[in-house]
């Protein structure tokens, strides 16, 4: 069977990483140890997050950086949007209009990109 398990994110420090994705964003912690933590982007999909292993891929930031962009679905675009922002996101774009929704991209505090998404009737 082939299917996408994780996704694996570089970080500078697995501990801001970690109350980042779990606990402004929201994402429910699978496992921790100090070197890999497994959060829970949907049933049988996880981000892991671990200590750089090979810092010249990290020497850009944002759209700069390439690479695949996470879209995270939330129930209010601008409310998510400026609690990510209080807790060291950056915006990188303006909410701007999707098929059945709206969605607007912002910088991680290590410098990866991801895009919050909010769609037309769900709660």
């Amino acid at each position: 069977m082939n299917q996408l398990c994780w996704v694996t994110l570089q970080v500078g420090d697995v501990e801001a990483a970690r109350r980042f994705w779990r606990e402004i964003i929201g994402l429910p912690e699978k496992s921790y140890s100090p070197g890999w933590v497994e959060l829970e982007l949907r049933p049988g999909l996880l981000l892991a997050l671990h200590p750089v292993f090979y810092p010249k891929a990290l020497e850009k930031r944002g759209y700069d950086r390439g690479g695949p962009v996470m879209g995270i679905q939330v129930s209010n675009l601008d409310e998510m949007g400026a609690l990510v922002e209080r807790n060291g996101a950056r915006a990188l774009s303006t909410a701007h209009a999707i098929p059945n929704g709206r969605s607007r991209d912002f910088e991680d505090p290590e410098g990866y990109v991801f895009e919050l998404v909010e769609l037309a009737g769900t709660p």
